[in-house]
């Protein structure tokens, strides 16, 4: 076989070779391109989920910390016994308390993240991290405890309103999250307002109140990060 000939197919075959190469290549960096485009979108999407996530623990934390200072307050008014409260008061008091706040974390982006491959295109180990342990540790720590709190709340409410006789209407169509309580009737107990058994209540209350609150001071700080991670992210 003619030399030239040689050189021309060795050409034309290194030529093809480099064209193959080079579409696989283009091919995959625009697949890549597409990808990360894909992965910055749904960052983005979960820098929008943080902040409604943030509003609902902010709103978690005021009323966590208003039913901690109405308990505060009942109990000082019971080891006082000065009368500082009304009956009336303090019935209104314990009807504005509740213990049994629950944060329900939107796992949706993060799932998305997980099932499109997305996560693992995340440059920022720290935002991967901290993501996991948002997302399962303390999502799975939050529904323990949220469960326990749910419990004592039950029963909370049954001592509350069984042993003061408490009536009430319950408006769903206002306020927040959970609507407004009316108060139309009660009957005071004193002997058991004074009681250990009731001292004992408010201090268990105000137990899982705490508890919760650190919890839940926990998770918006870690939000927090992961929201400054996150839009270093899409930055880069």
């Amino acid at each position: 076989m003619d030399i030239k000939k040689i050189k021309s197919y060795g050409l034309e075959s290194f030529v093809i070779l480099f064209s193959i190469i080079l579409s696989f290549y283009i091919e995959g960096r625009r697949d890549l391109a597409e990808k990360n485009s894909n992965k910055n979108k749904l960052i983005t999407d979960l820098i929008n989920t943080i902040n409604e996530d943030l509003k609902q623990l902010d709103y978690i934390k005021s009323e966590m910390n208003r039913s901690s200072k109405i308990i505060n307050e009942i109990q000082g008014d019971i080891s006082s016994r000065k009368n500082i409260l009304t009956e009336k008061m303090i019935i209104d008091k314990l009807t504005e308390t509740n213990v049994s706040y629950s944060y329900f974390a939107q796992k949706g982006i993060f799932n998305q993240l997980i099932a499109t491959g997305s996560f693992e295109l995340i440059e920022k180990q720290e935002l991967k991290l901290l993501l996991l342990k948002i997302y399962n540790h303390q999502n799975d720590r939050n529904n323990a405890i949220s469960i326990l709190i749910d419990n004592f709340s039950i029963d909370f409410l049954n001592q509350i309103y069984s042993k003061f006789r408490i009536d009430i209407d319950q408006n769903n169509m206002e306020g927040e999250i959970y609507g407004i309580k009316q108060l139309t009737n009660y009957q005071f107990n004193e002997e058991y307002y004074y009681s250990d058994d009731f001292f004992g209540l408010l201090t268990r209350a105000e137990i899982y109140v705490n508890n919760y609150s650190r919890l839940i001071n926990d998770i918006s700080k870690n939000l927090e990060q992961a929201k400054i991670y996150a839009e270093y992210e899409i930055k880069d």
